[in-house]
């Protein structure tokens, strides 16, 4: 994804924000903690529930870092205010920063399969699990391959739908009931996480050539795969089971699937315009739109598996990245 904001940061600490990206990092935030919160039915083992949200939020940061890293010759002739071109990070720093990033992130993650780790019904406990650990690996794997050798095939936008397929399934993985020592995944769950991976792979579709106007094929492959992760996100929940319903705080009926298509409704239209108006500044206003509304996507499905109060938390979450979009880089 190209740049599309024009605000260049100033100082010590801002170059480094626009780095990471900080707006989108909420979107991290809303569907690691929606997922975790859907599978165990709400914030049961709270510092669980932290150590794996640090694991998602450090992995995605060690990859907006490393695409800048593996980018910067690319940068510096066609994005030469970027923080490492422009010299407010250096190549050294963010290179530095962004494997330690990744170690962090697997190391949390591996961590949280065995915080507060306890009988399954225990109050406040959760069992033991090193799934968590292998989704990490999984996604730190997915994530140098695609800032690196992946990136400028046409395998890219499959890459990046799947660090958001696993960056789902991280948070729910640290939740997952263990069955003679095996992680039981309920099929909606799987689904649903697949569901953001086709809608990511649809935006970094769009996203692609933006600085010219996209490319035509592009803008309609992308439209298309944004639509088709929308419904599936829309009908996963109805694959449950009647008993795993049960241990849902909102059953999954028709007015769910009208939620999601709502949500989803206003980028579908943005994106449906762009066939006709396919400007840089366009483009960029409809990735951003499509990035953000990630967040009240989880936060839909934290109301399903938690209940109103965890899904308006989640949905607050809206708040501060819209805010910060509005001065710092999202794509």
């Amino acid at each position: 994804m190209s740049e599309s904001a024009t605000t260049r940061p100033t100082g010590s600490l801002l170059p480094w924000l626009q780095l990471i990206r900080l707006p989108t990092v909420f979107t991290v935030l809303a569907d690691v903690s929606a997922a975790y919160l859907l599978v165990a039915g709400g914030p049961v083992a709270p510092l669980r529930l932290l150590t794996v949200l640090v694991a998602g939020v450090a992995l995605y940061w060690a990859g907006m870092v490393l695409n800048d890293v593996f980018d910067v010759d690319k940068d510096r002739h066609e994005r030469p205010g970027r923080p490492i071109p422009s010299g407010a990070v250096s190549l050294f720093a963010a290179k530095r920063a962004g494997w330690i990033l990744l170690i962090i992130g697997v190391l949390a993650a591996a961590a949280s399969g065995y915080v507060t780790a306890g009988p399954a019904d225990a109050a406040g406990g959760l069992p033991s699990t090193w799934f968590p650990a292998v989704v990490a690996v999984a996604l730190a794997s997915m994530v140098v391959a695609y800032d690196g050798p992946l990136k400028a095939t046409p395998f890219a936008p499959a890459a990046m739908g799947s660090c958001r397929f696993l960056s789902f399934m991280l948070g729910a993985s640290a939740a997952l009931p263990m069955v003679d020592g095996l992680p039981e995944i309920p099929r909606f769950v799987w689904s649903i996480a697949l569901g953001f991976g086709v809608y990511v792979m649809g935006i970094t579709t769009l996203a692609r050539d933006e600085a010219t106007g996209g490319d035509p094929t592009n803008r309609r492959t992308g439209f298309v795969l944004m639509l088709i992760g929308i419904v599936m996100l829309a009908f996963a929940p109805g694959l449950a089971t009647a008993e795993q319903q049960l241990h849902l705080a909102v059953r999954p009926t028709g007015q769910f699937v009208f939620l999601i298509v709502m949500i989803g409704v206003p980028v579908i239209v943005r994106a449906a315009r762009l066939q006709l108006n396919p400007t840089p500044k366009a483009i960029g206003l409809t990735i951003r739109a499509a990035l953000l509304t990630i967040i009240p996507f989880a936060a839909a499905f934290a109301f399903l598996g938690a209940g109103p109060n965890a899904g308006l938390a989640v949905f607050a979450l809206v708040a501060p990245a819209i805010l910060l979009s509005k001065k710092l880089q999202v794509t």
